[in-house]
């Protein structure tokens, strides 16, 4: 029932860095931050752009390091946070459990007729994560487990030699360990959207 999942505070998004990425699902207004990309592999930086994304979205300097190995385990990574600043997360471990991409070729009826030639691709990509966060709990010395599931969809569209148009849908699922979790295993009982402009960095 929607009363019961708006009331239930276990799920992505609703409280405070429950999503790493976008750490305050609910600010209002425009969130910049610098997508860094590793100039030798083209690979995302993901230890800078996640340090980035959670200080843009929660507006201070939260991350004090991020410890990510891809070569050895690139489905884990660790986010610390600085002490006593932020009050739902001091450490955030990220579980990816699946990953898809493709190019897809859009051409409107109108491009049909008059060209054979297809517009510019969008790029489709998805990441499916278990998030478990710690933070202080009213317990002395027992820390507070959060677990949360969650899945990213980027869209993606390239406008010129330097900017990007895109689209990040974020769909939250309960955990099995919820009281809700039988009535919906499978299908998000959230979905979060946020429209994406990026531009190349000088």
């Amino acid at each position: 029932p929607r009363q019961q999942i708006a009331s239930n505070d276990s799920i992505p998004g609703f409280l405070k860095c429950s999503i790493a990425a976008i750490c305050d699902v609910g600010k209002e207004g425009t969130v910049s931050y610098q997508w860094r990309v590793d100039p030798q592999t083209g690979l995302e930086d993901r230890i800078g752009t996640l340090t980035n994304q959670i200080d843009a979205y929660l507006g201070y300097k939260a991350v004090s390091g991020v410890l990510y190995d891809p070569a050895n385990n690139p489905n884990r990574l660790s986010i610390d946070f600085i002490d006593y600043k932020t009050i739902n997360a001091e450490r955030i471990e990220l579980f990816c459990n699946a990953r898809e991409s493709q190019l897809y070729y859009y051409q409107s009826q109108q491009q049909q007729q008059e060209s054979d030639a297809a517009d510019s691709p969008i790029f489709v990509c998805s990441e499916y994560i278990r998030q478990v966060t710690f933070g202080t709990s009213s317990t002395v010395g027992v820390a507070r487990q959060a677990v949360g599931n969650y899945a990213h969809f980027w869209t993606w569209r390239q406008l010129s030699d330097n900017q990007l148009r895109g689209n990040l849908l974020t769909a939250a699922y309960l955990d099995p360990q919820d009281p809700l979790f039988f009535q919906e295993p499978a299908k998000p009982v959230a979905v979060y959207s946020h429209v994406l402009t990026a531009q190349r960095a000088n």
